[in-house]
Parts: C-alpha cells; sequence; structure tokens
C-alpha cells in the first residue's frame, strides 16, 4: 500500500516549477507544440501523446507548456497528477496505485490528466498504460521518454492506435520547417530552396504512384543536398529510388515505412541518417556506400531485413549501428568514429575495446548487465550509458556524468566525478566513496546504501533526493541549494552542518533519526528538516535569525548555541524541557515565549548586545536560577519575561548600573533578586572576556 508521504511528495510536485524561465517563444518549439496539443487535445479521440528524443530535446519544456494549457482552459491543478522518475522518492509506490488513489479522489472530475516525465523508468511501461486505459477512461496521458528506441520501436511492435508519438530531434537543416523557403515541383518531387541548397520534402499525387524514383543532383542551378525529414514515409509503392551523390543529409523518418523497398545506394556524400531514417522498412535488405556517414539516428534500420542479416557488427559507413554479436569480449573496428545510441545495449558483452577517438552517443551500453571493462577514460558520459551495467568497474575522472548514466551499476566502489546528473549513479549498492564532486542533481547518488565517504566541502548544489538512504555519517557544506529529500533516509547520519545560509527543501531530513547535531540558519523551522520533531537532536547551533516557532517542543535538545540573531521569532524553543546549556552570542532581543518550560535552564547568561527580552520568554523555566546581563545599559523585557522562574533567582548586572535598574519601573519587582558584579578588564585588543566576574 502506498505510504501517505510518498503520495503527498508526489501531489505537491509541480509541473512547471522547474520551467519558470524557459523561453516559450522559440519557433522551432513552437512548431513541434502545435503537433503536440492537436493530438493531446482531440476532442474525439483520448490520445496518449509520447514525447520521444534524446535527452536535452525540451521534453519537460512541452509538458510545461500543455499544463499552462490546461490551465488556462479552467482545468484545475487538483485533476493534474504528475509522475516525475527523475525524483526517485516516487519508485517507493507502484504507479497504477498512485493512478488509482488519484482517480478516487478526484471521482466527482469529469476529465483527468496524467503526466509523467521519463515514462521507461515506469516497468511494464506499456501494460500499465494499457491498465490505465481500460480502467480509467477520463484520463488523458502526456509521457515523455529520453530513451526513445524503447518507445519508438514498441510502438511499431504493437501497432497502439490510441498511443501518439512524437518525435522530437535536433534541429538541422532536415528538419526545420517554419522558416520561410522556396517552395517547387520537380518532376514527380516536391522541394524547397534554402541556404542556396535543395531539400526535397516529398512526391506530387502522381509521384505517390510510383514505383521507382530518381532524384536528381540539382534543380534550377541549386544542388540537391537535402531529404527532408518524413520525405517518403510510409510510401509503400516505392521499390526502387536512386540517390544522387550530392546527398549529405537523410532526416528523421525519410523512409519509414517504406515496405516496398528492398535496396539502397548511399552516396559518398552522405553524413548524416536521421532518427528511424528506415525503420519499418521491412523488405530492406541491401545497402551500398555511405563510406562517409558520421551519425545515424535511433532506430534508424530497426524493422528491416538489412539488420536481420548482418554479422557482428552492423555498420555503415564510420559509425556502428548496432553490435549483434555473440561475443563476451568485443574489439571495435579502429576505422569506426561513433557508437550510435543503443549500439550495444541489452547485449551480453563483458569487455568492450573501444578505438582512442571514439565518440559515444546516448545509451550506448543500456542494460548491458554482464559488462564489466571498457579500455577508455572518457570525460563526458552521455545519458544512459551504463544504465543498468552491474557488473561494470569504472575509475577514471568524470567531469560530468548525464543522465541515469551510471544507474544501478551495482559494481563501482570508487567515483571521481565533478557533476553527476539526474539519478547518474543512483542504484549503485557498493559504491562506497564520491572525489572532486561540484554539483549533484536530483536522485544523483539515491539509495547508494553503502556510500559514506564524500567530500562535501566542494560541493555547490545538492538536489532532491540526491543522497537519500546512503550510509553518510557527517555533513558539512556550504552548498547554496538543498533539495527536498536530499539526505531522506540517511540512518547513519549524525551530525549536519550547513554554512552560508543555504536554500533547504522541504524533509531534507526525513527519516534520518540518528541526526544529533546540527548547525543551521534559523529561517527555516527544524520539523521542515525532518518533516516532524526529530527523535535524537541533542545539539544545536543556529546562526541567523530565527523563525517563529523554530524548534518547539524538541524534547531530546540539550544544548543550544545563537549566534548573530536580529529578528528573533515567537515560541522558538518553546517547551524544550531537556534543555540545560544556551550560549548565546551577538543577540539582540529574546523573542516572546522563546523558552517558556524550558525546566532544565538553571544559567543563562545574555550578552552585551541583548538589550530586549521578550513577554514570557523565560515563563516556567522553573529551574531557571541564575540570569547574567552583561549589557551596558539596563536590559528591557516585556511582560511575565522571568514569571515563574526559581523562586531563588538572582540577576547579576553590572555594578554602575544598580542605580539606574533601581530606577526602572520595570525591575521593582525583580529589584531584591539584582546583584551586582564587576566588569573584566578590558583585554589589550580592545575585547571583553566573554564571562563576568561577579
Amino acid at each position: 500500500m502506498i505510504q501517505q508521504y510518498v503520495y503527498d511528495y508526489i501531489r505537491s510536485l509541480g509541473v512547471i516549477e522547474e520551467l519558470d524561465d524557459i523561453d516559450f517563444s522559440d519557433k522551432a518549439f513552437a512548431y513541434d507544440y502545435n503537433e503536440v496539443q492537436e493530438l493531446f487535445f482531440d476532442e474525439e479521440e483520448n490520445n496518449y501523446v509520447l514525447l520521444a528524443g534524446k535527452t536535452g530535446l525540451r521534453k519537460k519544456d512541452m509538458i510545461g507548456r500543455i499544463f499552462k494549457d490546461l490551465q488556462l482552459r479552467g482545468v484545475s491543478n487538483e485533476d493534474v497528477l504528475y509522475l516525475d522518475y527523475e525524483r526517485p522518492l516516487i519508485r517507493d509506490a507502484e504507479p497504477y496505485e498512485i493512478v488509482s488513489k488519484f482517480v478516487k479522489e478526484r471521482a466527482e472530475s469529469e476529465s483527468l490528466y496524467l503526466i509523467i516525465n521519463e515514462i521507461q523508468e515506469i516497468d511494464n511501461w506499456f501494460e500499465f498504460l494499457s491498465g490505465i486505459r481500460n480502467e480509467h477512461g477520463n484520463v488523458k496521458v502526456l509521457a515523455s521518454s529520453s530513451t526513445p528506441p524503447y518507445i519508438y520501436e514498441k510502438m511499431y511492435d504493437t501497432s497502439c492506435p490510441y498511443c501518439k508519438i512524437v518525435v522530437l530531434s535536433e534541429k538541422n537543416d532536415s528538419n526545420i520547417k517554419y522558416e520561410t523557403m522556396t517552395f517547387g515541383v520537380f518532376n514527380e518531387f516536391k522541394y524547397n530552396v534554402k541556404n542556396g541548397v535543395v531539400e526535397i520534402k516529398g512526391l506530387t499525387i502522381e509521384g505517390k504512384k510510383m514505383p521507382f524514383h530518381r532524384i536528381p543532383s540539382e534543380i534550377d542551378g541549386y544542388p540537391v543536398k537535402i531529404i527532408a525529414s518524413g520525405a517518403f514515409h510510409d510510401r509503400k509503392e516505392i521499390e526502387d529510388i536512386e540517390i544522387p551523390e550530392s546527398i549529405s543529409m537523410i532526416g528523421d523518418y525519410a523512409f519509414s515505412k517504406c515496405s516496398g523497398l528492398k535496396h539502397i545506394s548511399l552516396p559518398a556524400d552522405l553524413r548524416y541518417i536521421g532518427d528511424h531514417a528506415f525503420l519499418g522498412a521491412s523488405q530492406l535488405s541491401v545497402i551500398n556506400g555511405g563510406e562517409n556517414v558520421e551519425h545515424i539516428g535511433n532506430s534508424a534500420f530497426y524493422g528491416t531485413k538489412w539488420i536481420d542479416i548482418q554479422g557482428d557488427f552492423a555498420i555503415i559507413g564510420k559509425v556502428l549501428y548496432k553490435y549483434k554479436g555473440p561475443g563476451c569480449k568485443v574489439d571495435v573496428p579502429t576505422s569506426l568514429k561513433t557508437l550510435a545510441p543503443y549500439s550495444f545495449s541489452d547485449t551480453d558483452v563483458t569487455d568492450v575495446k573501444l578505438p582512442e577517438t571514439i565518440k559515444l552517443e546516448e545509451g550506448v551500453f543500456y542494460n548491458c548487465s554482464k559488462l564489466e571493462n571498457i579500455n577508455l577514460e572518457l570525460d563526458k558520459i552521455p545519458a544512459f550509458t551504463f544504465y543498468g551495467c552491474e557488473k561494470l568497474r569504472y575509475a577514471g575522472h568524470i567531469s560530468v556524468a548525464g543522465k541515469f548514466s551510471f544507474y544501478s551499476c551495482d559494481s563501482l566502489v570508487d567515483v571521481n566525478v565533478e557533476v553527476a546528473d539526474v539519478c547518474s549513479f543512483a542504484c549503485c549498492g557498493s559504491l562506497k566513496s564520491v572525489d572532486f564532486l561540484k554539483k549533484a542533481d536530483k536522485g544523483a547518488f539515491w539509495d547508494c546504501g553503502h556510500l559514506s565517504q564524500i567530500k562535501f566541502s566542494e560541493v555547490e548544489s545538492i538536489g532532491d533526493c540526491s543522497f537519500g538512504r546512503t550510509g553518510i555519517m557527517e555533513i558539512e557544506t556550504a552548498a547554496k541549494t538543498i533539495g527536498n529529500y536530499a539526505f531522506m533516509g540517511c540512518t547513519s547520519l549524525t551530525k549536519l552542518s550547513l554554512k552560508d545560509n543555504p536554500t533547504v527543501g522541504r524533509n531534507s531530513l526525513f527519516g534520518c533519526r540518528s541526526v544529533s547535531e546540527m548547525s543551521v540558519s534559523g529561517k527555516d523551522k527544524i520539523m521542515w528538516y525532518f518533516g516532524k520533531h526529530p527523535d535524537n537532536l541533542v545539539k544545536l547551533t543556529v546562526t541567523g535569525d530565527i523563525c517563529d516557532d523554530y524548534c518547539r517542543n524538541c524534547q531530546s535538545l540539550e544544548d543550544l548555541t545563537l549566534r548573530n540573531v536580529e529578528r528573533f521569532g515567537r515560541w522558538c524553543f518553546y517547551n524544550n524541557d531537556s534543555l540545560s546549556n544556551v550560549l548565546i552570542e551577538n543577540v539582540k532581543t529574546i523573542g516572546d515565549w522563546s523558552f517558556a518550560y524550558c525546566d532544565s535552564i538553571s544559567e543563562i547568561i545574555l550578552p552585551d548586545t541583548v538589550s530586549y527580552i521578550g513577554m514570557n520568554a523565560f515563563r516556567y523555566c522553573n529551574g531557571l536560577k541564575t540570569i547574567t546581563m552583561e549589557s551596558d545599559k539596563p536590559v528591557e523585557f516585556g511582560a511575565n519575561a522571568f514569571y515563574s522562574t526559581h523562586p531563588s533567582k538572582v540577576f547579576y548586572v553590572y555594578e554602575d548600573l544598580i542605580d539606574q535598574y533601581s530606577g526602572m519601573k520595570i525591575w521593582g519587582e525583580y529589584l531584591s533578586a539584582v546583584k551586582s558584579m564587576k566588569r573584566k578588564p578590558i583585554t589589550s585588543n580592545g575585547g571583553k572576556n566573554a564571562m563576568k566576574s561577579r
């Protein structure tokens, strides 16, 4: 059964909280968004819209834009459920159970909306969508994925009619559709002229009836360089097509589902083949040429006969599109320059020897559960590169570990990384130490249960859930931001010191039941850190202004230090009946009710900076017997500030101020308890000793 705090966390997630500064006026974005909103807001069909594309292609921006449009249509935020799988705490709940609870809570709503970021992180995600469709027909779904082959290929295999995929690709000359261009028709081809070159856009009505085509190398004096995105998509009648040597780029899904196409010759000038360019060209078995190809996109040849009949290496030009061999130890040919996305994914390789200058695209070794070694040290690790490589041993210095790049790599022990992106080292069960770290994004080291050695001194940013469920014992950091649930479930954590007043997210210490010592600012309540009263907090140092109710009813607190407080809130340490030692430095006022009911305080020294004690500040501190005032002027106090303190209490003030205290009406009832003390001599450096002799 889903735990309530997990559900509350999920319901608190804001779809656009990370997108406030995003520019939605970008023309390329607007063009893609038009397709998304037409599908998602279809009034006749409840389409499930899936956004698929590599990391960084504004999928979350698209989600945010849809959410804003829902708001403009009058949809209540309460009718939108957002599941963001970049935040691993969500994994504590079964997704179908979350949705069912959400639907039950919003039973009065006619339409509900489910938005999912990184849907591939849901086990059996397609069956999950089918279950939602069958059981909750009033729920509309929008989801994104940064592992596009696992979305494209599943949808191709199942032909799910209600799941509509919108492919987001990096913008290039083959897929920019919003610019004004010269449009024309040449023979059976539609074309555009832009930047002095021709792109083939598609076929005329008559052309769509023809089984054979010869693309010209030149039109009206302009070289034909590009076959545009989708130019021949789903043209089943095409059996043969000649591509001129002038072509340098074949765009996304340019020949996808051309099921009659059996062979093709790629020109020597071709450098770029886009995402699923030939996906579903089921009869395509022969591919010649293309010796200079440098890029092959996701699922470009999925579902073709060509991929089926390749040997160990499916290679075009300088790119390894797919490794298909049974071998465990693999030497990648030195002639190759690029490993295409997911080129080794789901294989049984154990050792891979790579050329020294090879480029890795995203997800190359995704789910290679037996991979132990690669011979290269990589400075920047692309997203999903070693996802699920549970036997991998890697010790190179990493400047940036991309999103999910080492997720669930259980054999990693020591890591040297500067920037750990979203969930980059999450669930690495053997990881013990991290060095050189500057930034940990959401979930970066989540559930690394043995991780205890981290140099936090240089860490600048700590994201949501980033160190949750690790073995950290002490934290001292000057990080500027600390996210929600950042250290959740760190049951070995005993000491936390936060410097420079960082921005701290809610429940950052949730479940950290062994924390006994904290040094933090006073702007956030202690319950803000733990989500409840801490179990074992004994020693607390607070620097800066203190908010109301800051550490109220903390029964375990014994030792308190306050520094540099100008605004001292009300009820700050109310009813902390174990509190006995209080050190106050550079504090101007003591807040109303701030120490009321703190029975274990027997002595308090108020430094020379204190000029006012608030109403009921020490009321019912029954053990308070000695109050030392180090101020150079008589201290004012509010009503009942010392009411019902120890009956034999003594106030120590400087002997030269006794007459002034005697002349103040407010001190009238306590004059018999006011005693004089001598000043300590001024030290050679002009300062005063903290303690004064009486």
